[in-house]
């Protein structure tokens, strides 16, 4: 797993493959298959490892936060953090690892820190769940976007995602104010 981590840091997340991590190790491509079943699976392993990686390290920089300072934190971290240079920052990338379980397992535990802390600034559920698929989004695609457009006018778009997600954040408890 380790050579195979290095290989997507040094060249990218698609160098991965069976042969050229065999090569890194110094081994019989074939000898792979006693670890993995293909370049798929071994390239769902790693993004796995580093999913659960990311989601360790939010719940670490979390703690003693909660509410909108946490949703801020998190949301930031997800969008413009360095992370990891081996997640690919692509919608189709995490979608097409979704179905291994250990993708999905940290996946689904990155998307729950969103619900846990919305619930503490708004208390209707149809609120929260709402709010969890906006944050969602709308964090993942700032991932997206300011991992592969290069450093173009970055500290403008990190100033205004932080105002978009305060003005989300607000807009969400006031929604939640208005309903009780």
């Amino acid at each position: 797993m380790t050579a195979a981590t290095e290989l997507a840091a040094e060249s990218g997340f698609e160098a991965i493959t069976l042969s050229r991590v065999a090569k890194r190790l110094d081994i019989q491509p074939q000898s792979m298959y006693r670890y993995t079943k293909n370049t798929e699976d071994l390239r769902a392993k790693v993004f796995a490892k580093s999913m659960q990686e990311l989601v360790d390290y939010l719940y670490q920089s979390l703690i003693g936060l909660s509410g909108t300072t946490a949703l801020e934190q998190l949301t930031y971290t997800v969008a413009f953090g360095e992370y990891s240079e081996v997640i690919p920052h692509d919608f189709a990338a995490v979608s097409k690892y979704l179905k291994y379980p250990d993708v999905a397992t940290q996946y689904n535990r990155l998307y729950a820190m969103l619900p846990l802390y919305l619930a503490q600034i708004a208390h209707d559920p149809e609120i929260i769940r709402r709010g969890t698929s906006l944050l969602s989004d709308f964090m993942l695609g700032e991932s997206v976007n300011a991992h592969n457009n290069g450093a173009d006018n970055i500290e403008v778009r990190q100033a205004d995602f932080r105002k978009n997600v305060t003005q989300i954040l607000g807009m969400l408890a006031k929604s939640s104010r208005k309903k009780a």
